[in-house]
């Protein structure tokens, strides 16, 4: 049939920001392969064209005549006298602009990591790495594989190599392919990157981000405002230039985001051991420590639920907290340490000031601090400005921008040096 095939017709009907794009959308043995035929049809909707490639895995699972029907072009099955390999994948006028992999299971993540080609799939990446095109990895498995000391440093493996890994949903004990549209997004951001946008490519960071929260009772916490948003957009920036990212999170009222690894944790003792395992299993180039961790806790939290009808006073003795700031430089002496700040002090002299001593004590590189009280800055917003001070002094001022813009300008800082 050489006429153009009827499902071309959804061809950039929700917009053209991927028009002109060609990509290898590569199907692994995964259940998940079922979400991948919406998955070619929304990124045709967006004006992609797609090139579908199946190992028999694959194939057994779905029908190649429904991606067919899907993509609108047959499915590549088996590597013939047309080396498709090559004309989808090197150094020819035909290649595609990205490989997108998804579902990737743990028996191809591992033979890509290997160099082994006995599929169409890791054919089709040893050559698409070879000839340096964009690559989008999207492990799909049950979580114990995903766990597996292996799978992990095959995925490591591949990030240093310039792959981008997109995180699994960890629900029901299966590390689940995110959804039709967080793809999308990760697809338009690495079309978008230049060499240049990666310039944190295969460095490990450490980010935590939003609140504790202290056990008055059963039911009752202690905490503060922190939505979370500052150290979210950090930890997806961070991601976006290239690095393998870590994000240790307390309570929060924002996105997370899918494409990082996520580590939840409520009190700051919880914080405290996740950070602790982390740094012991993983040794991180950066550590961005954007979390509000609470200063006070009850020394003694109440049983059950206080009752306002037997008690008309309470009384609590609180205690500090961990401080795991101070802690990270002797958990991690060898990473770079970004500390935050967040102070009411519209005095811009007296807010360096106490940075720096923070910094100090801390034994940290930088110091982001923000003024919270003023409008559009620090807890809930979107916005924030940010002073970023180095330990030798100098100092850098974000204006007042988007939290996305103020990550963004933050990492550019920090790589600097």
């Amino acid at each position: 049939m050489h006429e153009p095939h009827p499902s071309a017709d959804i061809i950039g009907t929700l917009s053209s920001d991927l028009k002109g794009k060609r990509i290898v959308l590569a199907l692994c043995g995964s259940v998940a392969v079922l979400k991948s035929i919406e998955l070619s049809r929304l990124l045709m909707r967006h004006g992609a064209e797609i090139i579908p490639v199946m190992s028999h895995a694959a194939a057994e699972l779905v029908s190649p005549q429904l991606l067919h029907w899907a993509t609108g072009r047959k499915p590549i099955l088996e590597l013939t006298g047309d080396v498709e390999h090559v004309c989808f994948a090197g150094n020819t006028a035909t290649k595609a602009d990205l490989l997108l992999i998804a579902p990737a299971t743990a028996n191809t993540v591992g033979k890509i990591a290997c160099g082994i080609d006995d599929t169409p799939v890791t054919t089709f990446a040893t050559t698409a790495l070879g000839e340096g095109i964009p690559i989008i990895l999207v492990p799909s498995m049950h979580e114990p594989m995903f766990r597996h000391p292996a799978v992990k440093e095959n995925l490591s493996r591949l990030r240093s190599w310039g792959v981008s890994i997109l995180a699994p949903r960890m629900e029901e004990g299966k590390a689940k392919i995110p959804d039709e549209e967080t793809i999308l997004k990760e697809v338009k951001t690495r079309l978008t990157l230049s060499c240049s946008d990666r310039f944190l490519q295969g460095e490990r960071i450490l980010v935590t981000t939003g609140r504790t929260v202290e056990y008055l009772d059963n039911v009752r916490v202690i905490t503060n405002n922190s939505s979370g948003k500052m150290g979210a957009a950090v930890a997806e920036a961070a991601q976006r230039a290239g690095a393998d990212v870590t994000l240790i999170a307390g309570k929060t009222a924002c996105r997370l985001p899918e494409s990082v690894r996520i580590i939840k944790t409520e009190t700051a003792d919880q914080m405290a051991a996740a950070v602790e395992a982390a740094l012991k299993e993983t040794k991180y180039d950066r550590i961005i420590a954007a979390a509000a961790v609470g200063d006070w806790k009850p020394e003694v939290p109440f049983k059950g639920k206080i009752s306002t009808h037997e008690n008309d006073r309470l009384s609590v003795t609180l205690v500090p907290t961990v401080k795991i700031l101070d802690r990270l430089r002797t958990l991690s002496p060898e990473s770079q340490i970004t500390a935050f700040r967040a102070l009411p002090q519209s005095d811009e002299t007296l807010l360096r000031e106490d940075a720096v001593r923070r910094m100090k004590k801390a034994g940290a590189d930088f110091i982001a601090v923000n003024d919270v009280s003023a409008p559009g800055c620090g807890f809930e917003t979107d916005t924030n400005r940010l002073l970023i001070i180095s330990a030798d002094g100098t100092v850098s001022d974000t204006g007042f921008v988007s939290k996305t813009s103020a990550a963004e300008i933050l990492l550019r800082r920090i790589a600097d040096q």
